[in-house]
């Protein structure tokens, strides 16, 4: 018989899964580390959709900061 410990790890495991399978076919690319980051910061009172709002300014600003670099690099 599997222990409570083991039973509550492979618990969380399967949600994890789960909650990267529902993430891929969102298509929100988040991978598992960040997924987890941000079940944290949720499960800690952040909310969701201001949450959201950040990954995707970080995202935009990283997308320009990338696009300012090839531009420079060719210029």
């Amino acid at each position: 018989m599997a222990s409570p410990a083991s039973a509550n790890m492979n618990a969380v495991r399967e949600t994890m899964d789960a909650l990267l399978e529902i993430s891929r076919l969102l298509n929100t690319g988040l991978d598992m580390e960040s997924l987890s980051i941000c079940v944290r910061l949720c499960e800690q009172g952040i909310n969701p959709e201001a949450l959201s709002s950040v990954i995707k300014e970080l995202r935009r600003a990283s997308d320009a900061l990338k696009a300012s670099e090839i531009s420079t690099s060719q210029g």
